[in-house]
């Protein structure tokens, strides 16, 4: 936006807000054609869809030693958080 409205270059204008360049000019994943991640929240999406209550820490030991996949727990964990945010929210006890 600064460097099309107040007409300043790209360094200048990374500088102003505080933001990398590399930053300014990188797409975040979920925006890129190729997500690298997509089969692994497949899984994890069908995995919670038949065991509703179980947690991260389940669903990578499922994809772990069940399925006998290498993967990260964090990653795992980010994957599961974004699906709890995006789905309906829990009753009240």
């Amino acid at each position: 936006m600064l460097k099309d409205v107040k007409k300043l270059s790209e360094r200048k204008a990374c500088k102003v807000v505080g933001l990398s360049r590399s930053a300014y000019r990188s797409l975040p994943r979920a925006q890129t054609s190729a997500d690298p991640d997509a089969g692994l929240r497949e899984q994890l999406r069908t995995y919670a869809h038949k065991n509703p209550r179980h947690g991260f820490r389940r669903a990578w030991a499922h994809l772990r030693f069940d399925d006998g996949i290498e993967v990260n727990k964090k990653k795992v964990h980010r994957a599961m958080e974004g699906r709890r945010a995006a789905g309906p929210a829990r009753a009240a006890s």
